[in-house]
């Protein structure tokens, strides 16, 4: 089982989608260095693009055409929201040309040469991009398909792993990182953040978590603002009119928590630059949930906010090792709640095992769930289940730090989920093919 980082779990990205969204762009970027590679990219006259499975049924509502033109320019996604992805397709669209790489300009009119091929599939399930680049004469320079399982990775058809980096503390289930805990005597975020530090400097590491601690506050506080545009955004907006409740010493945590979890989900349904946990429709639930663990104890807010992440994360990172992805709803919303329980819990003092039985009960509670966005866009349902996600949370991590000795069948419960997904029909994981995506007329 190859490790997973904490930095694949937790990502700043525009929104509004993982797989709509970030998905073609990565596919976008990945041809592009393919093609300069094989001393192509100067030949390329023309370009054609397909997408296929949820990146064809929800990637017109979601930004696709325009993250699409973002990766073949090769622009930093970090830098780009919705805003900046429009113009850069309007610019593309008036110009019928873009920039591959940032350099080589190629015919290329996005309204002509994107499809969406809700009509077909390819071989492979799930969401797939394909590229065809052509030269002056109009004979095929390169014909790739890239498959996009979510957290930005791009894959080929067939292609083997890369190879496993080598980290001090591999853990392959809960027990494992339950033994190396006893066994070093570390909490899980430093055992995190010492398999982190194998990889690349401690200095990177936590200016990583920083930059992700920032943009989730930031998410989280324009997303109460009354004032912020709705971009893309067309389900009327929510979070600021609830705000006031926050401004209440009455309210209990997990409404709180709740509340900052609507203002962030809102902000990613907008397009906005927010942190991917683990993707970008579920990104509000560990926003809110790290917010209100925070403010409620201000003081040490760095360390405290490293040790959420690097907490949250590690369960997160865990979940997908195991193979908790791509099997509905429950693979996003549903890690999403276990990764804010777990890092709730460590800022709370949770031992270990706290950590786990907590992120366990926000966990199972998701069992069963469906990916079924109405309009294919991540509004409704995935707005109030991130919220209701938060509140899941926090009560599963208030719960925990009250159990001295707690049971933990965390493994048991993934593997249940892993279970579930498999046998879930294709439409309830693929966006606006089943569920309230066909049996709600109007969200």
């Amino acid at each position: 089982m190859s490790y997973v980082s904490l930095f694949e779990v937790l990502r700043v990205g525009p929104g509004p989608s993982s797989t709509h969204t970030a998905g073609p762009y990565h596919a976008a970027r990945r041809f592009v260095h393919e093609l300069a590679a094989a001393g192509r990219l100067t030949h390329a006259a023309r370009l054609g693009v397909e997408l296929y499975g949820g990146a064809a049924c929800g990637g017109r509502d979601n930004g696709a055409a325009g993250a699409l033109v973002a990766g073949l320019e090769s622009r930093e996604l970090r830098q780009c929201d919705a805003v900046t992805l429009a113009a850069r397709l309007a610019q593309a669209s008036a110009a019928r040309e873009v920039a591959l790489g940032g350099r080589h300009k190629t015919a290329f009119d996005p309204a002509a040469d994107i499809g969406f091929r809700i009509d077909r599939a390819l071989a492979w399930d799930g969401n797939a991009v394909r590229f065809a680049a052509f030269d002056r004469a109009g004979a095929v320079l390169a014909d790739r398909v890239y498959l996009t399982p979510g957290d930005d990775r791009v894959l080929a058809p067939g292609e083997p792993p890369g190879p496993a980096p080598r980290v001090p503390y591999e853990c392959a289930s809960a027990d494992d990182l339950i033994q190396h805990c006893r066994k070093s005597g570390r909490k899980i975020a430093v055992l995190a953040l010492a398999n982190e530090t194998a990889l690349r400097g401690p200095a990177e590491v936590r200016s990583r978590l920083g930059v992700l601690h920032e943009a989730m506050r930031e998410a989280v506080s324009r997303g109460l603002d009354a004032g912020v545009s709705p971009g893309v955004h067309r389900r009327a907006r929510i979070a600021p009119d609830r705000a006031v409740r926050l401004a209440d010493a009455a309210t209990p945590a997990h409404e709180r928590c709740a509340i900052l979890a609507l203002a962030a989900a809102e902000r990613n349904a907008a397009g906005a630059s927010v942190v991917a946990a683990p993707s970008n429709g579920a990104g509000g639930t560990v926003a809110g949930v790290l917010v209100h663990a925070l403010d409620a104890q201000p003081e040490s807010a760095d360390a405290r906010a490293v040790d959420f992440l690097a907490t949250a994360g590690a369960v997160g990172a865990l979940l997908r090792a195991q193979g908790l992805r791509q099997v509905g709803c429950q693979g996003e919303i549903g890690v999403a709640s276990a990764m804010a329980a777990a890092g709730y819990t460590a800022v709370l003092g949770g031992t270990p095992h706290q950590i786990l039985h907590a992120a366990e009960t926000a966990l199972k509670a998701h069992l069963g769930l469906g990916c079924d966005p109405h309009n294919g866009r991540i509004e409704t349902p995935c707005i109030d289940r991130c919220e209701t996600a938060a509140a899941r949370a926090c009560t599963a991590a208030l719960a925990a730090v009250r159990v001295p000795s707690p049971p933990i069948a965390f493994d048991r419960v993934a593997a249940s989920m892993i279970e579930s997904g498999r046998a879930l029909a294709g439409r309830f994981k693929q966006a606006s093919l089943g569920g309230i995506a066909l049996s709600v007329p109007d969200c």
